[in-house]
């Protein structure tokens, strides 16, 4: 017969397996997630316009995709680009 300390355990065990099952299922889609300038801006909640002088600017790290020279290239800011560069933000303040 199992004591009491090995039944908790055992339950304890299987709850956190399932729970890093869990969040190892989200975690590749969040981590490799792939931003647009209107996605950015929302998820920091600035403006889109913002976004793009920073990207003009290169402040913020983020690719361009197009013809070069394109006055309106397509952007793209890896979401952990992002939170990496509003970690340095709030650092320097």
């Amino acid at each position: 017969m199992m004591g009491l300390e090995d039944a908790i355990r055992a339950i304890v065990a299987e709850e956190v397996a399932a729970a890093e099952q869990r969040i190892m299922a989200l975690l590749p889609a969040h981590v490799d997630r792939t931003l647009d300038v209107r996605e950015a801006a929302k998820h920091i909640g600035i403006s889109e316009k913002l976004i793009y002088s920073l990207c003009k600017t290169n402040d913020i790290p983020h690719e361009r995709y197009g013809v070069s020279g394109s006055r309106r290239p397509t952007i793209k800011i890896r979401l952990s680009d992002l939170e990496a560069w509003r970690a340095e933000q709030r650092a320097k303040k």
